[in-house]
């Protein structure tokens, strides 16, 4: 109900109380004043006959008419009701009745009662005796004319009144409309100051606090828009190479096939590190480090000197690509030997294997980036048994290849198994683990050799084999839940998120394993947020509203997400590793982390830093009081034995 309208309300009630108020001392006053006036005015009206009658004979008593025109004219005054004369005996020798009803006298007289007055007045000369009866009409007739008085009075006061209070309460209200429409703009993002007057001081705490939040929220704003600028530049390349990275190459990606430019080809180049995997286990991450770094030199230098509008990036820990212009076979195949023969020196095992694989593949503008990587991918994949450690797409064939992959994948699936790796999300303040992170490894069948992940989950995603792939792990882990006290996490892929059958399948198992639930985080990628995000967020509610919990990885990767972190109400975020790497001298990183540590608690979500490697990182980390971490600083992925 709207102020005006109370306030209405409210003056309505005062005015009928003060009209009933009126009303009643009206009532009262007329009954003294009837009171005394029908008194008087019988015993006046009585005695004027009498000083009429006293004179006359006996002749004239006798005459009716005579004795009826004196009767007549006492009735002049309305309120005379009755008169009548008398003989000692009691016989009534003339008399005359009247009823003087006005408008409003019944309905009055039913309500307030007015008493009548008698008097009588005997004849000195006779024996007869003159009564008078006076009633109070035109009492009950002013007292009606004054109600309505009364009442047109109060209808015109309140009349005046709620237009006062209309006109008073909108020019009062307006500046409340105002810091309406500013909360709205707010809400919408639009953060520009704007000064907020008011017309009254009851409003001025009002008005002031959406101002200063208004002025604060535009400061903020404008810090995290000049931070998310220096950091979308970051974000774009990969912080150990300091090239282009996955998501500037799905961009550049899309901006080379979604649009509706003439047809065009153009060559995409995969690089295919072989031996990161060994390197890493053998030699250790910095010398694994130092061999991307080295690969990364290489194809930057080809690309400027060997390739026509070139673009190189990593887009993923061990796999580089080259987009340029369409080249004769010829120089290519030149080109990639030089390449090729480049990796040979840089092998810091020195064993004789490659050092990296190639693929090559042409592509048109009309092509989707599914058919290109799978072009890509089949040529790289042919490569791995070719001497010279090259292969075009053109010359194989690709359903050969995907056949192949297919084949591999489906062996891992039928054999239910895979061996389970944890590593510790630490909890810092209790130096205990607030749960562990799962990740699976499978076996080839030809060589039993662990599959690279780097290659497995690109060939699994473009057959379509993720959800058989993430339904094999989360069974194997729910198997060892039964027999171990750990709380683990599971990795659900974006595909898995947008297959509604294996959305079917998890739930179904999870309300099947009830007991378990409150021992499983279940993490969830922040793109799933964006590309999938109703699958997802009905998938994170009905997977939290079971007892699990949830944590959404690459936090910061992808500031669209952050609408999903509300609606899922995530336990965890998990930040991107861009940001916590080398974090103790970035001091843009720190600025940025501490903004979206902000969000984070705003809504209530504990931060994890993963990728920490190094204690120097772990102590800028704790300053900026993120307390839960992961990463090769407190412990390697080891293979989780229950038995």
């Amino acid at each position: 109900m709207k102020l005006s309208t109370q306030i209405n309300l409210g003056l309505l009630v005062l005015i009928l109380m003060v009209g009933a108020g009126a009303s009643f001392l009206e009532i009262e006053q007329t009954k003294a004043q009837a009171i005394q006036s029908t008194e008087t005015l019988s015993k006046e009206t009585a005695t004027r006959l009498n000083a009429q009658l006293s004179s006359f004979n006996e002749s004239q008593w006798n005459n009716k008419s005579l004795l009826k025109s004196i009767v007549d004219a006492a009735f002049l005054n309305k309120d005379v009701t009755h008169i009548s004369v008398e003989n000692d005996n009691g016989s009534v020798l003339i008399e005359k009745r009247t009823s003087n009803s006005a408008q409003g006298v019944s309905l009055l007289a039913s309500v307030v009662e007015l008493s009548d007055s008698s008097s009588q007045v005997e004849i000195p000369t006779t024996q007869n005796v003159v009564k008078v009866k006076s009633s109070p009409n035109s009492h009950y007739v002013n007292l009606w004319r004054q109600l309505l008085k009364i009442c047109a009075l109060c209808v015109v006061l309140y009349i005046l009144a709620a237009i006062v209070v209309v006109l008073t309460s909108k020019r009062a209200v307006r500046s409340v409309g105002k810091v309406t429409k500013k909360l709205n703009e707010l809400q919408n993002n639009d953060f520009s100051p704007s000064s907020i007057e008011t017309s009254t001081k009851d409003f001025l705490y009002l008005v002031s606090a959406v101002n200063n939040l208004s002025l604060s929220l535009e400061n903020k704003f404008q810090e995290l828009t000049r931070q998310a600028e220096q950091f979308k530049s970051v974000a774009s390349r990969d912080t150990l190479t300091k090239i282009a990275n996955r998501n500037a190459f799905d961009r550049h990606m899309k901006a080379l096939i979604g649009g509706i430019s003439s047809p065009k080809e153009y060559a995409i180049t995969l690089v295919r590190l072989a031996q990161l995997t060994n390197i890493n286990h053998k030699l250790g991450m910095l010398a694994g480090d130092n061999y991307v770094c080295s690969v990364a030199d290489i194809i930057k230098k080809a690309s400027q000197e060997q390739f026509t509008s070139a673009f190189v990036f990593r887009i993923s820990g061990g796999d580089f690509a080259i987009l340029s212009d369409v080249q004769p076979k010829d120089v290519h195949e030149e080109n990639l030997a030089i390449m090729s023969k480049a990796f040979t020196t840089i092998n810091p095992l020195r064993d004789g294997s490659k050092a990296a694989w190639i693929g090559v593949a042409r592509f048109t503008n009309s092509m989707s980036l599914k058919e290109i990587m799978e072009s890509a991918d089949s040529a790289l994949m042919a490569a791995t048994k070719r001497p010279q450690g090259w292969q075009f797409a053109s010359d194989i064939a690709e359903v050969h290849s995907n056949a192949k992959w297919r084949e591999r994948l489906n062996y891992v699936v039928s054999q239910q198994y895979a061996d389970i790796l944890i590593q510790p999300v630490m909890n810092l303040e209790r130096n205990t683990p607030s749960y562990y992170e799962t990740f699976a490894r499978f076996k080839d069948k030809q060589t039993n050799d662990i599959i690279p992940m780097s290659q497995l989950i690109p060939a699994s995603e473009r057959l379509d084999l993720i959800p058989e792939v993430d339904k094999l792990v989360t069974s194997i882990v729910f198997k060892k839940l039964k027999v171990t006290a750990h709380q683990v996490g599971i990795n659900l892929s974006n595909a898995s998120i947008a297959n509604s059958e294996f959305r079917e399948w998890l739930i179904k198992q999870l309300s099947e394993h009830e007991s378990l639930c409150h021992r499983i985080v279940f993490e969830v990628q922040d793109a799933a947020l964006i590309h999938y995000n109703e699958e997802a967020v009905a998938l994170c509610k009905r997977i939290t509203q079971l007892g699990c919990r949830i944590t959404v990885e690459h936090f910061g990767d992808n500031f669209a997400s952050l609408s999903g972190l509300r609606a899922i109400q995530p336990a965890y975020v998990k930040l991107s590793g861009r940001l916590t790497e080398s974090i103790h001298t970035n001091k843009d990183n720190q600025l940025f982390v501490s903004s979206l540590l902000n969000i984070a608690r705003s809504l209530n979500i504990k931060v994890i830093a993963e990728k920490v490697e190094h204690e120097a990182e772990s102590v800028a980390l704790n300053n900026l009081d993120i307390i839960h971490q992961q990463g090769y600083y407190f412990s390697k992925p080891a293979l989780w034995t229950v038995y």
